[in-house]
């Protein structure tokens, strides 16, 4: 029982070993290592966004563009131009690893979830977070080939990114297009206003006519002043009751008065069609700072609409390739010194726990 056991395991260890030495598909692999950029802007993550746990933009473009890389649609655009489809089916790879269009079993079906499958275990695609880079590889039975693949990946993936960049700045632009129309109706509504307050109040700023107002109770504090230090000299000398003392005294008084009107009107008083000075000038300054906000508001508009207006013509993201795709001396795949190493580990230890278990098996019988 034992050497029967021991010749199974001999020529398990033996159409293995010979299909992984002379059977098993040789495969080249191209490496190459990239860093996306985005030249548009910074790309730093602030207070706010590190406390939140936010993912820095570089980051988040990198696994999108893992994602894409591996997607059907990078499949299909790589499958025009060097016919993997036909590669996964064809007897450059063995049997094992084979695609057939016939095949029962589904594992071996050449369906299109089975070929992205073996699409991706020749692809290796690894992000690196301390230094944002990409390290890609790529697996083919040919060197040439999965040098000129690797290349073609990295080339369309920059094409790609700024697409979806492009895509999305185009979206934003319409939106932002609206809003400038929205705020531009704001700003233009707040000038109406304003003209019409100006309008019906027939005046350019309550302010002026504050500082005007001012102006002329000043120069009429200092006249009433003047005219009660000449009526006080010539009272030591002259009738009250003569004709100039009553006149200058009539005009100490029309100063007065209109010293106390002129008050009236800056604090606001009811009153005749004057006497609103204060609260025009809190309207109208209201009015103001809305048209100067709207206008501020329609000037931002502006300058968002013309950044994405750039964003949309331009390529502001770049795949750098740090080290390009280089073309391999020997295959890559498979390691058959430890493939072979490996199975004799294995069916070792599966001999071990066989025999042992039979061990025990005839120690229970006896």
């Amino acid at each position: 029982m034992k050497i029967l056991l021991r010749l199974l395991f001999v020529l398990i260890f033996i159409v293995i070993g010979g299909y992984i030495i002379y059977l098993q598909t040789e495969k080249y692999e191209s490496v190459s290592i990239t860093l996306l950029k985005d030249l548009s802007k910074k790309q730093q993550m602030d207070i706010g966004s590190a406390l939140l746990g936010q993912t820095p933009n570089n980051m988040q473009d990198s696994k999108v563009l893992e994602l894409y890389m591996r997607s059907y649609e990078m499949y299909n655009f790589l499958d025009h131009i060097y016919h993997l489809s036909q590669y996964y089916t064809s007897q450059r790879v063995d049997q094992l690893q084979r695609l057939y269009k016939d095949a029962r079993l589904p594992i071996f079906r050449a369906n299109r979830e089975n070929l992205i499958k073996k699409y991706n275990q020749d692809l290796s695609v690894v992000f690196n977070e301390s230094s944002g880079t990409l390290s890609l590889a790529f697996l083919h039975a040919d060197r040439n080939t999965s040098q000129q693949i690797l290349q073609s990946i990295i080339d369309h993936s920059e094409v790609i990114i700024n697409q979806f960049s492009k895509e999305n700045a185009q979206v934003a632009l319409r939106f932002i297009q609206d809003q400038r129309e929205e705020n531009k109706a704001l700003f233009i509504n707040s000038i109406k206003s304003l003209i019409a307050y100006q309008n019906k109040h027939n005046t350019i700023d309550p302010n002026i006519d504050v500082e005007s107002k001012s102006a002329i109770l000043a120069t009429l504090e200092s006249e009433k002043i003047q005219k009660e230090v000449e009526y006080s000299s010539k009272l030591k000398y002259m009738n009250q009751d003569t004709y100039e003392m009553k006149l200058l005294k009539d005009t100490i008084q029309n100063i007065i008065s209109k010293i106390a009107n002129i008050k009236s009107q800056m604090a606001g008083s009811t009153g005749d069609k004057g006497s609103e000075l204060n609260t025009n000038v809190f309207d109208f300054e209201l009015l103001k700072n809305e048209m100067e906000f709207n206008k501020e508001i329609y000037r931002q508009t502006l300058i968002n609409q013309e950044e994405l207006k750039i964003e949309v013509n331009q390529n502001a993201k770049h795949l750098i390739v740090i080290s390009r795709p280089t073309l391999a001396d020997g295959y890559s795949y498979p390691d058959k010194p430890w493939s072979i190493m490996t199975l004799l580990i294995v069916l070792l230890f599966s001999y071990s726990i066989i025999v042992t278990i039979f061990m025990i098996i005839r120690d229970h019988n006896d």
